[in-house]
């Protein structure tokens, strides 16, 4: 289990939280929650419409589309420091694709309630955070060209 501190130092080498400042990165720690996931475990499902937001503190996690099935592709891999389920903070949709672990990992969870009350506390956050929502949107349509 990372302490307050520890969570802050993790924070500040994410992209979407490195602009943010010290006060700024305390109060958002303080609303995330560890978790441990085993290799092959299924953080969620396509088609699941938790709203969890996830960052990779250690292992390796793969966004699979179709899993278990024929048509089964491996979108991204994602490593430490990496985060993934953005999307559904902001919609009310289900998962566009699975979260699988290749490896075992320890995550990062902020519940979509929790970011809300934080951007509330701390409303100049969120304008750090969508630049870099905005920015990662920007680098994958510059990719698929």
């Amino acid at each position: 289990m990372l302490s307050t501190t520890d969570k802050m130092l993790f924070l500040r080498g994410v992209s979407l939280f490195s602009s943010l400042s010290l006060e700024q990165l305390r109060v958002f720690s303080t609303h995330l929650q560890d978790q441990h996931i085993l290799s092959g475990e299924v953080i969620f499902d396509e088609g699941d419409f938790r709203q969890e937001f996830y960052m990779i503190v250690s292992g390796e996690i793969s966004i699979v589309k179709d899993y278990r099935h024929p048509a089964e592709r491996i979108l991204n891999t994602l490593r430490s420091r990496e985060f993934f389920g953005e999307m559904a903070l902001f919609e009310k949709a289900p998962r566009s694709a699975a979260a699988v672990a290749k490896e075992e990992a320890k995550l990062l969870v902020l519940q979509p309630d929790k970011l809300k009350q934080t951007i509330y506390q701390k409303p100049e956050m969120a304008f750090e955070m969508f630049r870099e929502l905005s920015a990662r949107l920007r680098r994958r349509e510059t990719a698929t060209r």
